[in-house]
């Protein structure tokens, strides 16, 4: 049987042409441990038979012709690692093969990609890796969760589509592409799954019903979310609360509370000296059928608007609320790995330009990142610190670096010769910590400011601005959503 790995930043070569690898070939392999391991991660993670069984589950009317599925995450994995996320650069630099497809034929099938496979596409290749993660953290929890699994939920605008497609040519302004509701586990940095729509203009608070039950359906310890005011409503905390789940989110005044008078409020202190009070009472109008009772935990800055956080954990004792307002401050590392993605895998520049290739691309570069995640996870292991504490940005630098060298010293097909895609989790994983374990080098620690500059805010700039969907829509009014 045909056996090839996913090998960015290089082509796929079949295993029915094989060719024995060199003795140099295997001393520049081991001499790159941080491309060697992101290699047999790929090859454990990513395989044929998985691409195969995924696109047939959520091909919808799709069908593979000239171009496989294989070969197109092939591609963009190229694109995105190597060129900067470039399509063309990358199908340029190619390994092309007797029947590889042409440039038309890769775009074209990218453009039609159904939202559900990019969906299943992250939630299930994270899957894997997530069964290879070292015993490390991401970003330190309270204690008072350690029963919990606390999920960070966030929206995201896919922006600064192209405007290659005749439906949107001329518009003024910026264009959107898809707009994304992400799952983020920041104790191991992680994001697990995403829900997404087509029209970038939509309000994410719209796909809760999507994601949550896909969340819900993980099992394990029960969800704990944490979400911004945006999530706070009623209908939001009946989908966070299914199967024993919970939530902390911030407050917004378009929710009604009502304090209970039989309980009185509890004023406290935090670290800070900050003044913190803690009510309870009902969320939501007395006619509302969603109404609950709640806990609300306000705490006051010197600057700006005071914090405002709803949440059903009720009992002070085991989940204190500087815990809880501690919790709620981690929901920021969400916005540190949107702005990661956008940096370190480009992306903020689109290969395709209608909304389904960017909705594709985007769990392509979230997958990318929880490969990245995997990998430091090994390199900080023995060091006692946290991920948090290696700075990505130099970490990627230095893996790009080895997977380019790899590529110009060594032939594609030598080195699909020396990683094996028969391998267990187990295996896999023992590999990384052989490869990763004692590996740290100068630079990697990141830089922390202890007295950060303060930058003005820039000046908004003026300019209209839609999504490739409505514009779409349109120009053909007829057309199936």
């Amino acid at each position: 049987m045909e056996v090839t790995v996913i090998l960015p930043p290089h082509q796929r070569v079949p295993r029915s042409q094989p060719h024995a690898p060199t003795d140099f070939a295997r001393q520049v392999l081991e001499g790159l441990p941080l491309a060697h391991a992101s290699l047999a991660l790929f090859a454990y993670g990513v395989p044929d038979p998985v691409l195969a069984d995924l696109y047939e589950r959520h091909r919808g009317r799709g069908y593979e012709d000239v171009v496989t599925f294989a070969q197109l995450v092939t591609w963009i994995f190229d694109a995105l690692i190597e060129h900067q996320g470039s399509g063309r650069q990358a199908h340029l630099r190619r390994h092309r093969q007797p029947d590889d497809g042409c440039h038309e034929a890769f775009y074209g099938k990218l453009r039609r990609i159904p939202r559900g496979l990019s969906e299943a596409f992250l939630r299930d290749v994270t899957d894997r890796f997530t069964a290879l993660f070292p015993e490390v953290v991401a970003h330190r929890l309270p204690t008072s969760f350690d029963r919990l699994e606390v999920l960070i939920l966030d929206g995201k605008s896919l922006k600064k589509v192209a405007k290659r497609l005749v439906d949107t040519r001329g518009t003024p302004g910026k264009l959107l592409g898809g707009k994304l509701l992400v799952a983020y586990r920041p104790r191991d940095g992680l994001v697990l799954d995403m829900a997404a729509d087509l029209d970038g203009e939509t309000n994410e608070a719209k796909l809760i019903p999507d994601l949550m039950p896909r969340v819900h359906a993980r099992g394990g310890p029960a969800k704990l979310v944490v979400g911004d005011r945006l999530f706070c409503a009623s209908k939001h905390f009946a989908e966070f609360t299914k199967d024993n789940g919970h939530f902390v989110v911030r407050y917004a005044r378009t929710l009604s509370f009502e304090p209970d008078p039989k309980r009185p409020a509890v004023t406290t202190a935090d670290p800070s000296q900050r003044a913190v009070v803690e009510e309870w009472g009902w969320a939501g109008k007395p006619k509302d059928k969603l109404r609950r009772y709640v806990r609300r935990i306000t705490v006051a800055r010197p600057v700006g608007e005071a914090i405002t956080i709803l949440t059903d954990l009720l009992d002070s004792a085991p989940y204190p609320a500087t815990d809880l307002l501690d919790l709620y401050r981690i929901r920021w590392t969400i916005e540190g790995t949107f702005q990661k993605v956008t940096a370190i895998f480009a992306l903020g520049r689109f290969i395709g330009s209608t909304p389904e290739a960017t909705v594709f691309q985007a769990s392509m570069c979230f997958v990318l990142a929880n490969v990245v995640q995997v990998l430091q996870g090994y390199v900080v292991a023995k060091r006692k610190v946290t991920i948090d504490d290696l700075s990505t940005a130099q970490f990627c630098t230095d893996w790009h670096r080895q997977l380019a060298a790899l590529k110009e010293l060594v032939e594609v097909s030598m080195i699909v010769s020396l990683i094996p895609t028969d391998q267990t989790a187990e295996s896999v994983g023992t590999l990384l910590d052989q490869l990763l374990g004692t590996m740290w080098k100068p630079g990697w620690d990141k830089t922390r400011n202890k007295a950060p500059r303060a930058h003005p805010h820039a000046a908004k700039q003026k300019g209209a601005h839609t999504s490739v969907q409505r514009r779409r829509q349109a120009h053909k009014p007829n057309e199936d959503p």
